[in-house]
Order: C-alpha cells, then sequence, then structure tokens
C-alpha cells in the first residue's frame, strides 16, 4: 500500500513515521526544502496545559483592545479577504463556553497522548534534549490571576497536575532571575525539548526506513475518480518546471497553513487561515531560567536549553507574507525584563530605543512562521467529506509539535481500519 503525505513539518513526519511502521511505503511531498518550516522556530513546549481552544469567551475583545497598540502581541492585517471573512465568522461563533466545554476533554486526551509517544521515540534512537520540568504561567495582575485560576481548575478536574505558586516561590524557584509577578501556575504535566533538533533527527530516521523524501515539491492539482484522488500532481521546484505526478492508495494532508488551499483543489472546504508567529533564539553564557514559563500578559513564551534561550509571540492574522512588524518583535523582547528582572542587564534586552536599532541587531535572529487556525480551535484529523482516501492532519495552530505524535498515530490508525487510540469525532475535518 502506498501513501502520500503532503507537508514535510513534524506533523507530516510523524505520520510518516507511524504510517511505516503499519507497513505502508511513505512519499512526503515538502514545499521547501525541509530546514526552516513552523516545525524549527517553535517554542519546543510539549504542552498538556494548553487545553483549551483559541476560540473562547473573551479573545475577540481582547483582540480589538490589542489592535490599537503596535507593540501587541496580536494584530489582523485589514485586507479585503473573503478567505479571513468566512473564517472570522465561524471563529466568532465559535468563541462560546460551551465551545470550550465540547473541547476540553477531546485536547487533554490529544495531548497527553503526544507527549507520551513524543518521550517513546527516544527509544528509536533519537536525542533532541527531552526535558519534564512543567512550564510556568506567570501573571502580575489581579485579572490574569483570576482567569488563570479557572484554568487551573478545569485543568485540575482533567486531571492534569498543576500547582499555584505565590511570588515568594517563584523567586525561590527562579533565584538568579527573581520573577517580578503577583504568582503563577506551574503545570506539571508539560515537557520540552529542542524542535530543531527533533526534525533533523526525525528526517534521518524516516530516511534510514525507506521514507522518500520530494523536496520543494509544489503541489498544483489533484486527478479524481469516483470520489477518490488518483493522482497528485506537482511541480519539483528548481528543476526543468515539468509538472510530476504521483499515484498512491492514500493521500495525507498535513501541509500546516497551506491546507486549506489544497483541500480546495481536491473539491473539499477547510475554513483555515495563517497565524504568523515571530521567536528569536538567543545564546547565553549560562543558563539562568530553571523553566520554560509563559508570560501571561505580554503572551510570551520563553524556553531555556542548554546554552540557548528561545523567545516567542505574537499572532498575525491575514494572508501569508514576508513582512516583520518591528515593533511587536520589540515588544516581545521589553517584556522579558518587566517579568524577570535578572534578564534587565543582558544585551539581548539592551539598546531596544528604537525601530532601526532593533532591526540591526535583530535581523538575523528574528524567525517567523504561520500556524494554521481552525475556525473552532481544534485540528482537523480524519478523512474528508468528499474524498474517500485523503485524511486531513492539520489545523493545530500553536500546538503543532505538543500534538503531532499522536496525530500521526490517529492518522495511520484511521488510515488501517482500527481503532482509534483515543476518540477522534471532536477533530472530523467534516465538521463544516
Amino acid at each position: 500500500m502506498k501513501a502520500t503525505v503532503i507537508g514535510g513539518g513534524v506533523i507530516g513526519l510523524s505520520t510518516a513515521l507511524y504510517l511505516s511502521e503499519e507497513g505502508w511505503d511513505v512519499t512526503i511531498l515538502e514545499r521547501e526544502n525541509l530546514t526552516d518550516n513552523c516545525s524549527f522556530g517553535n517554542m519546543g513546549y510539549l504542552s498538556p496545559s494548553h487545553f483549551a481552544p483559541l476560540a473562547q469567551p473573551g479573545v475577540i475583545s481582547q483582540g480589538i483592545a490589542w489592535m490599537f497598540d503596535a507593540k501587541s502581541p496580536f494584530y489582523v492585517r485589514p485586507e479585503l479577504n473573503i478567505r479571513l471573512l468566512d473564517w472570522g465568522i465561524k471563529f466568532f461563533r465559535a468563541c462560546t463556553a460551551g465551545n470550550v466545554a465540547r473541547a476540553v476533554k477531546p485536547m487533554v486526551d490529544l495531548l497527553l497522548l503526544s507527549k507520551t509517544l513524543t518521550a517513546d521515540w527516544q527509544k528509536l534512537g533519537m536525542d533532541f534534549q527531552y526535558t519534564e520540568k512543567g512550564c510556568i504561567n506567570y501573571f502580575q495582575t489581579e485579572k490574569y490571576e483570576r482567569a488563570e485560576l479557572e484554568n487551573v481548575r478545569m485543568g485540575r478536574d482533567l486531571g492534569l497536575n498543576i500547582e499555584v505558586i505565590s511570588r515568594e516561590q517563584a523567586q525561590l524557584l527562579e533565584p538568579v532571575l527573581k520573577p517580578n509577578v503577583r504568582g503563577g501556575a506551574w503545570y506539571k504535566d508539560d515537557a520540552h525539548l529542542h524542535p530543531n533538533t527533533l526534525m533533523v533527527q526525525l528526517q534521518h530516521l524516516l530516511e534510514k526506513r525507506g521514507v522518500i523524501f520530494k523536496k520543494n515539491a509544489l503541489v498544483v492539482g489533484f486527478e479524481k475518480n469516483n470520489r477518490k484522488i488518483t493522482q497528485v500532481r506537482f511541480l519539483q521546484q528548481g528543476t526543468a518546471k515539468e509538472e510530476q505526478e504521483i499515484a498512491g492508495d492514500l493521500v495525507v494532508l498535513a501541509a500546516g497553513s497551506w491546507s486549506d488551499a489544497l483541500a480546495k483543489m481536491a473539491g473539499e472546504y477547510l475554513p483555515m487561515i495563517p497565524g504568523k508567529g515571530y521567536s528569536m533564539t538567543v545564546d547565553v553564557a549560562q543558563q539562568a531560567l530553571r523553566h520554560p514559563c509563559i508570560l501571561l500578559e505580554a503572551k510570551v513564551a520563553i524556553t531555556p536549553w542548554e546554552h540557548r534561550l528561545r523567545i516567542g509571540s505574537t499572532m498575525e492574522i491575514g494572508a501569508i507574507n514576508n513582512h516583520i512588524l518591528y515593533p511587536r518583535v520589540q515588544g516581545i523582547l521589553e517584556a522579558v525584563p518587566k517579568f524577570l528582572p535578572g534578564y534587565a542587564q543582558d544585551a539581548a534586552f539592551t539598546a531596544l530605543s528604537d525601530e532601526e536599532s532593533l532591526k540591526k541587531q535583530l535581523r538575523e535572529k528574528v524567525w517567523y512562521g504561520f500556524r494554521p487556525l481552525s475556525a473552532d480551535g481544534l485540528p482537523y484529523i480524519g478523512f474528508a467529506k468528499h474524498t474517500s482516501n485523503l485524511i486531513v492532519a492539520t489545523g493545530h495552530a500553536m500546538l503543532g509539535l505538543s500534538m503531532a505524535a499522536a496525530t500521526g498515530k490517529l492518522v495511520a490508525e484511521l488510515a488501517t481500519n482500527k481503532p482509534t487510540t483515543i476518540p477522534v469525532a471532536a477533530f472530523n475535518p467534516q465538521r463544516y
């Protein structure tokens, strides 16, 4: 049996891994060269703590308020875009307490399964700095404390191990940085790893197992017969630009933020929009930060590795583009010493007085990628509505790495008609 996986991010690679274990001959079509897609620049989190969907009460009003601050973590590019309007209407309708109540159990099941499976990948001979230290969500204000304590309540009801900590406890956990916070919530089920290392090692493992990679392969269409894809048409960029075809028994659409356009080519409807996120990785002589953390008011995430620190944030909703809004990058960096005063004199967070200075210092350090945002905050995992041999695996938003292993496992189970490890009804792409 032959399978074609469209997309070489961590979702696509994970899917290829589990399909190959089930005996499928797998070919991966990746539009770029597998060196810098969204799976490389993320924060490396495995986050059962992120069980609440992006669509929830209060998100719209908070987003509107942030729109008027150039350094805020949220921005919608003003443009006449039917795709954005369609997604926005559905997202607005999903921002309800009922949507959250329906979503949290499937989400936490998916996240916990994925964390377990990812840890097991180490038994395959890979070493990607997998570390279980949890993640601490810090808050500075009473408003954010109230919201976080509600998240803690829901998390504990779902069986997660969460400790609420005071300012004094936070400073004991981070004695060098002395967090300037009101308190925090320590999600002890969370883990982290180094995504760049994982992506390289996972690719090498798949190549050893016979998975075929076609890089710089731009999918341009599909041939269908009787509700089944018979050929995937693609251009091998960098060659003679001649169109090529690949046949297979199964097609998996795991192309991240490009998935909705490809789904349309196949006659499917998949409401989704890209959300651009930024990250920066800086070298440190001595690692002062002991635990990954999220600065809640600033919506900034920080991950420590041995000699590196990755800082990430922002959500820019709009068409895919290569523009960097430097004031938002500046806002990310300025937030760090406000929460963690121990970084106030660090070179990574100084000399941020103007945009030109920031551009000069960070031109080579600022990374951005596009998160595939579904219309209700839950990923799409399952068979397409109108195509019998097409499985969709996308829409994971900021949780692609966190959900990758479980998504790949579920796709392989669906492809082989096996009972799925966890229920998948909530992720069915046919819900729209």
